[in-house]
């Protein structure tokens, strides 16, 4: 009888074993440990494009064979990564939240989702936390100290706010407490509404930080949802151009125009090769907006030898193998090279406008609207590649612009801008949002510092500017714009500069 026993055991303890065995390979199979999206510590925030169709491929691994699965289904949901890759699934904060709770144990969040844990609060899904402590995690995270906790925590804000409803507060109705006795001089501010009960509004806005702050209004007008960055940082009020307000965008905002990275790559009269990075934006599939100094070396000298367009690069999948050819260009008829050293700014400047047409179209949903600045706007927004970041990085600019000269002969009006711009962002364009549009204005030019001034100055688009870059890109005769050649014929696509 104990040796009938004892064989039982010890079969039951082999089938365990097996079962335990089958569960692990089950589970390495699924390869848990290899997570599509990158590690919280590292400097990318979404997966690259072979990540996204591999995990598009197997996204029906089953959360009980693989439990962390479920951290990554919740990221990947919340961010709708799967509209970039095979899959057609967007952004979808209710199944983000439901993988999110099947991977909380012990009614511990995993601290990849602590963030998310925030988001979900503020959204009214989740009551783990209070309102308070929910901005409190992302205060910390923007004011750390550390640019990549900052722009991460910004990111994800932003997204969030793609599930709530967009409002733009009233003059005098803004209050520091839900009794509405503490009133704040705040002006028109664009905000989220997390609540709203009879005339009281909930709202979550952001300081100059970028930073969430949650306030109370008696009076809101909704306002446009396509404004994806509400939470952006801004330059303090009388900053003169030094001020770094640039934060990192992991992904192109559907409400700004379509941007790359512009490459010209030259000979020079020793025979070395020399390569410039600007930034470009499409105006239609052919068409691409620029700087004119692009075309040049910084001495002005060089034959150019090649143009390429990298359409919406990123740090995690870039590549020059990926740029597609720019076959023509036409550049202001006023803008020389020497205007810069002669010390001519306005004219350098205020005719630093160029236009490229790419070989092949890259498809566009809604061409921009290109427009002349509004008087009564003072804020501006840019996107753009600078060289002193990362290779292949998009990164953020709200700054404020004033008028600083008034362009003749055609030229462009030139306008300052409140905060700092750096080599690689030449050519990125400068948009407004008026009447409820996101709207082209100018074209990122150069520094210009001298006694009186050090800050960064764009030509702002005019009429006649805008009548001639449309007779351009129509094909017809420009009495503004002059063809240059390209000469193409020694092939430095390959050359290291």
């Amino acid at each position: 009888m104990l040796n009938s026993i004892g064989l039982a055991a010890a079969r039951t303890a082999r089938n365990a074993v097996a079962v335990l065995f089958l569960v692990f390979c089950s589970a390495a199979s699924a390869d848990c440990s290899d997570g599509i999206f990158p590690p919280a510590a590292s400097a990318w925030l979404l997966p690259t494009a072979e990540k996204r169709l591999e995990f598009g491929e197997n996204i029906n691994v089953s959360p009980a064979v693989c439990e962390y699965t479920n951290i990554e289904l919740a990221q990947w949901y919340f961010w709708g990564e799967g509209s970039q890759g095979t899959n057609t699934q967007s952004a979808d904060i209710e199944l983000a939240y439901r993988h999110a709770t099947q991977a909380v144990s012990a009614n511990h969040w995993p601290y990849e989702l602590a963030l998310m844990h925030a988001a979900f609060v503020l959204k009214g899904m989740d009551t783990g936390l209070r309102l308070e402590e929910a901005v409190r995690r992302y205060r910390r995270e923007i004011l750390s100290g550390d640019p990549l906790r900052r722009d991460k925590a910004l990111a994800m804000l932003n997204q969030l706010s793609m599930f709530l409803p967009h409002v733009t507060t009233v003059s005098n109705a803004v209050f520091a407490d839900s009794r509405l006795t503490r009133p704040l001089a705040l002006g028109p501010v664009l905000a989220l509404q997390l609540s709203k009960r009879g005339k009281k509004n909930l709202i979550l806005t952001a300081d100059t930080d970028g930073a969430p702050r949650l306030l109370w209004a008696n009076a809101v007008v909704d306002a446009d949802k396509s404004i994806s960055l509400v939470f952006q940082r801004q330059a303090s009020l009388g900053a003169s151009g030094s001020e770094d307000v640039r934060q990192q965008l992991w992904r192109l905002p559907t409400s700004m125009p379509r941007s790359g990275i512009l490459l010209s790559r030259f000979t020079q009269a020793d025979g070395s090769y020399y390569e410039s990075r600007c930034t470009a934006t499409q105006l239609a599939s052919h068409w691409l907006i620029s700087a004119s100094h692009c075309l040049y070396t910084p001495a002005g000298d060089g034959q150019l030898r090649s143009l390429q367009f990298i359409a919406a690069p990123n740090a995690s999948s870039g590549s020059d193998g990926a740029a597609a050819p720019v076959t023509a260009v036409w550049h202001h008829r006023q803008h020389h090279p020497k205007h810069q050293h002669n010390g001519e700014l306005g004219r350098y400047s205020g005719s630093d406008i160029a236009l490229f047409k790419l070989a092949s179209p890259i498809p566009m949903q809604k061409p921009p609207m290109l427009a002349i600045p509004n008087s009564q706007n003072p804020w501006v927004e840019s996107l753009a590649y600078p060289n002193d970041k990362t290779r292949y990085t998009l990164w953020s600019s709200r700054c404020r612009s004033s008028l600083w000269q008034r362009g003749t002969q055609k030229l462009g009006d030139l306008y300052v801008l409140d905060c700092f711009s750096y080599a690689g962002q030449s050519g990125a364009v400068l948009t407004q949002n008026n009447d409820s549009q996101r709207q082209i204005i100018g074209v990122l030019s150069a520094r210009i510092s001298n006694a009186s001034i050090n800050q960064p100055v764009f030509a702002a688009l005019t009429h006649a500017l805008i009548k001639e870059i449309k007779t351009v890109m129509a094909v017809e005769h420009s009495a503004l714009f002059v063809a240059m050649p390209i000469m193409s014929p020694v092939n430095v696509a390959a050359a290291k500069p």
